[in-house]
């Protein structure tokens, strides 16, 4: 672990968040981000990878903010849970009204928001619990 906390404090401020932000601009606002493909999905598999992608953004913003404030523990790092997926789901609010707007062979989905929202608090929440139980663990 402390390898990888290493080589993130080596990234500038905030890359993390910035790389996963872009990606997400493109897959949710280009015409068609990714090519066809033949594999056959179950009814709402969309909405799970949206959940995915936005749970990923807080994942990305948490680390980000964790890193910027010298790796807090539990219960310094509770702030995630309010304040981490909330740029995530202002994103997909955003992004789904603008491809409504931008007409480009994407159309806006009340569903796709509730997904984005969903997936973002569920990460900031996991994580907080993962972080007590952690420190809990290491208290015993």
């Amino acid at each position: 672990m402390e390898k990888i906390r290493a080589f993130l404090d080596k990234l500038p401020p905030w890359t993390l968040s910035v790389v996963c932000f872009l990606a997400i601009c493109w897959l949710t606002l280009a015409p068609q981000p990714l090519p066809d493909n033949d594999i056959p999905l179950f009814p709402g598999a969309d909405k799970i990878a949206h959940g995915i992608m936005f749970g990923g953004f807080t994942l990305c913003i948490i680390i980000d903010g964790l890193r910027r404030k010298g790796w807090p523990t539990f219960p310094e790092n509770i702030w995630i849970l309010f304040y981490s997926p909330d740029i995530p789901s202002a994103v997909g609010i955003i992004t789904e009204f603008l491809q409504g707007e931008m007409h480009a062979g994407r159309t806006f989905e009340l569903w796709d928001m509730v997904a984005d929202i969903t997936g973002a608090f569920l990460v900031a929440a996991a994580f907080v619990i993962i972080e007590y139980l952690q420190q809990k663990k290491h208290t015993n």
